[in-house]
């Protein structure tokens, strides 16, 4: 069984010659130089490119003056493969002397586990997983005559959780090998990249094991051979819905609140009641996550 790192992605705090020159110091022997695009996206004026689809943001369109320049740093899967696992540990460690950085994806991946698609979908049908994934986002798909890329016949894959949300599980043969792979996001990504990427890396798939087993966990002989023995980080990360209802109560309580007040002492507290009801038939779609309830993740 072999683990290792399938996206790399972090944003670091400072201006696009900084990340010029650390991108030619840490990553351009093996991926290339960067080449700037000509344009822009996800917010930044510029984008630049290299080998394997490997990406720079630079020059944010929000920033007002140089304490909030920063720029961003994109590696899929095949850029993650083209660099030494050891390279990736130097670089992290370097990063702890940056100020300021956060990660914002991290993908964890294990070829050739000891279990298929079909056996996490049967687990899930007779209630032997445990997770935090809402149990209406486990899905299985079977094309049984689709080739796989080592010649044989048939591809599945097990999914679990969503992309939208800080954790996401997929576990398929497409490739050959059954890998396990888990996309992590936002506060979750830099959780576990602090947490794992300092270590040597062939301490890492212990240390990610602990991080996947707080998420899912199967009753079954296939999973206590595939963990062995490694126990649950429990690692606590608030919830995206924990941190947005935070940020709505903050704003009214800052912004909202007095005008509000005023509207009840010259209108009286009906008004206020009346623009509950208007409120509740204009949000529309966009906060129906914060309204389903709970602390799963989607």
């Amino acid at each position: 069984m072999e683990f290792r790192i399938h996206w790399f992605a972090v944003t670091i705090w400072g201006t696009t010659d900084f990340a010029l020159k650390l991108w030619e110091v840490w990553f351009q022997k093996s991926l290339g130089h960067m080449q700037p695009q000509g344009y822009g996206g996800r917010l930044y004026q510029s984008i630049y490119k290299a080998l394997a689809e490997s990406k720079l943001y630079c020059a944010p369109r929000l920033a007002t003056d140089d304490s909030e320049q920063h720029f961003h740093f994109e590696l899929p899967g095949s850029a993650c493969e083209a660099l030494h696992p050891k390279l990736l540990q130097d670089f992290m460690l370097a990063l702890e002397h940056v100020e300021r950085f956060q990660f914002t994806r991290l993908d964890l991946a294990w070829d050739g586990v000891p279990f298929t698609p079909e056996d996490l979908e049967q687990a899930g049908e007779s209630n032997m997983l445990r997770t935090y994934a809402r149990r209406e986002t486990l899905s299985f798909e079977s094309t049984p005559y689709k080739p796989r890329e080592d010649g044989q016949i048939g591809h599945s894959i097990f999914r679990m959780g969503s992309r939208q949300s800080s954790r996401y599980l997929r576990v398929y043969n497409l490739h050959g090998p059954v890998r396990l792979e888990i996309e992590t996001r936002s506060k979750r990504a830099d959780t576990i990249a602090r947490d794992v990427l300092v270590h040597a890396p062939d301490d890492w798939a212990a240390k990610a094991m602990a991080h996947l087993r707080d998420f899912v966990d199967v009753h079954a002989d296939y999973w206590q051979e595939f963990i062995q023995g490694e126990a649950r980080a429990n690692c606590t990360v608030t919830d995206a819905r924990t941190s947005e209802m935070s940020r709505i109560s903050d704003w009214l309580y800052k912004q909202v609140a007095p005008s509000l007040s005023v509207l009840a002492d010259v209108y009286g507290e009906d008004a206020v009641d009346r623009l509950l009801k208007t409120g509740r038939r204009k949000r529309g779609k966009r906060f129906d996550s914060l309204l389903s309830g709970g602390n799963h993740e989607s």
